[in-house]
């Protein structure tokens, strides 16, 4: 028996890690290959030949600048935070930020429904308490603070893209401004609605008990607080969430050297942002609709041949997600080991129960 199994290293970690959703969300990783395959009549000779022939230092700077996203994305977040907390508790850092919005990812990766932005919020809660729905509101803030760049992103180099004639260009387009137009509706609507002073809202719980009236008012004056505050300072957030996605742009770009396939570099901006718009699927992490997706918008905005296609596709989901999935288990892991072990060391047992312990999610 390890030194873990006797501290107790609970099972359910392994099937949270090893859970169905994990094994479904990685047997369909591997499906696309067969569509690929199938639909798109995919030589795999000949595509295994472009991987095999991919340049290794481009494909090693590009895994290490994806993840400098996570970074920039930390930063921002923190700025959210910190920006909302109108100076309660303790300010968060950026390392922490940055783990988080990592593990998020993965949870993405391997949860349906999108998940992880919930898990990163409980897990900030559970870290800092601070209140989980009034940290929803700054993840909420953070959404359209990002299809806002991606919408001024695609209205940049849309022009250039859509000049082939692909008209899956111009559905992401519409896609991307449709979002952008719910985003903004919900934050107007959420500025506009008042909050447990009065109002819509007050009068929408009235006919509820006033002991679940006032719970519901409460989170919600939390979440408003969360959304609103957070948005004090846009210009900095939005030169950190540029600073992200130009590193997922990169990423891509980098990925088109080691293989040696020529795209414009507005193709290249544009099928980065392509991409995370098709992880809004709510499969793990959109797979089968960003592999089927990215191919297609492929095949219509180039000249590529299909091997040539199906080799970038695999490689860049192989660092976008495949990899998101084996760093995110391994930061998973050693922060539960961390915690673990720190809360059976003696010495810091009295230290787990902060003053704020006791303060509502």
């Amino acid at each position: 028996m390890s030194l873990l199994e006797e501290q107790g290293a609970p099972r359910p970690l392994v099937r949270r890690v090893f859970s169905l959703p994990t094994l479904v969300s990685l047997a369909l990783a591997g499906a696309f290959l067969a569509f690929l395959s199938t639909r798109l009549e995919v030589d795999f000779g000949a595509t295994w030949q472009h991987v095999r022939s991919a340049n290794a230092w481009y494909l090693a700077l590009a895994v290490a600048i994806h993840y400098t996203t996570f970074l920039f994305r930390g930063l921002r977040w923190r700025l959210l935070l910190n920006n909302s907390r109108d100076g309660d508790g303790e300010a968060a850092g950026v390392w922490q930020c940055s783990q988080l919005v990592l593990l998020g990812w993965f949870a993405n990766s391997v949860a349906w429904l999108r998940l992880g932005d919930a898990y990163r919020a409980y897990l900030y809660h559970e870290e800092r308490r601070a209140p989980f729905v009034r940290t929803m509101g700054t993840i909420l803030s953070e959404r359209l603070l990002d299809i806002t760049t991606v919408a001024l992103l695609l209205a940049v180099c849309l022009p250039f893209v859509a000049r082939s004639g692909g008209g899956g260009a111009w559905t992401v387009a519409a896609s991307a401004a449709s979002l952008l137009g719910l985003l903004a509706m919900a934050l107007l609507a959420i500025a506009a609605t008042r909050d447990s002073s009065g109002g819509l809202l007050q009068r929408l719980t009235g006919w509820l008990p006033d002991r679940l009236a006032g719970w519901i008012l409460e989170r919600y004056s939390q979440f408003r607080e969360g959304a609103l505050l957070s948005l004090k300072r846009i210009p900095l957030a939005g030169v950190y969430g540029l600073l992200g996605w130009l590193a997922e742009t990169a990423r891509l770009y980098l990925v088109t050297q080691a293989l040696d396939i020529h795209l414009s570099p507005a193709l290249v901006v544009f099928m980065t942002l392509a991409n995370s718009l098709l992880t809004l699927v709510p499969t793990p992490g959109g797979v089968g609709a960003v592999e089927a997706g990215l191919a297609g918008l492929l095949k219509q905005l180039s000249t590529l041949s299909t091997p040539a296609v199906a080799a970038l596709v695999v490689v860049d989901r192989s660092i976008s997600y495949l990899s998101v999935i084996a760093v995110g288990a391994v930061l998973f892991l050693v922060r539960w080991a961390t915690g673990h072990l720190r809360k059976t060391d003696p010495s810091t047992a009295g230290a787990e129960n902060p003053a704020g312990k006791g303060e509502q999610a």
